[in-house]
C-alpha cells in the first residue's frame, strides 16, 4: 500500500505551518478528493486537517513502486526451462516474468509464489 508522507516546518515570517507532501509506493499517481466532507491525499488515505489547505497535485511529490530485479546469475531472461511434476506424468514451465523474478505453472506457484520447480531451475 502507497504511503504518504509529510513534512511540516515552521515559517516565522508568514507566522504559519507550512508542510508539504510526498507519495512513496503504488501505481496510482497522486490525486485528492473529499468524502462525507473530509479531504483526502489518495492513494494512501491520508486525512487532511482542517487548517491545511488542499495541495496542489504538482507539489505533491510521487515516487512509484519499482520491482527489484533478481539477481539470478545462471539464467537467461528469454529461456524457458521445463521441469517434469514429482510423479512424472506432467510438465510444468518455469521462466522469467518482467520484474525479473521466476514464475512457474505448477498449482503450488499460485498458491504459494514458490516450487521445488523454480528451486530446480535455480539451483543449475
Amino acid at each position: 500500500m502507497p504511503k504518504v508522507l509529510v513534512n511540516g516546518w515552521w515559517d516565522h515570517g508568514k507566522k504559519k505551518e507550512l508542510r508539504s507532501y510526498a507519495i512513496y509506493g503504488g501505481m496510482v499517481p497522486p490525486f485528492t478528493m473529499t468524502l462525507n466532507g473530509e479531504r483526502y491525499i489518495m492513494p494512501g488515505w491520508y486525512k487532511l486537517r482542517k487548517q491545511d489547505a488542499m495541495p496542489n497535485i504538482e507539489d505533491i511529490a510521487y515516487y512509484p513502486y519499482k520491482p527489484k530485479k533478481a539477481n539470478i546469475p545462471n539464467i537467461k531472461e528469454d529461456a524457458i526451462y521445463k521441469v517434469k511434476s514429482s510423479k512424472g506424468d506432467k510438465e510444468y514451465i518455469v521462466q522469467m516474468d518482467i520484474s525479473g523474478s521466476l514464475q512457474c505453472t505448477c498449482p503450488g506457484y499460485v498458491y504459494r509464489r514458490n516450487c521445488r520447480h523454480i528451486g530446480e531451475v535455480s539451483n543449475r
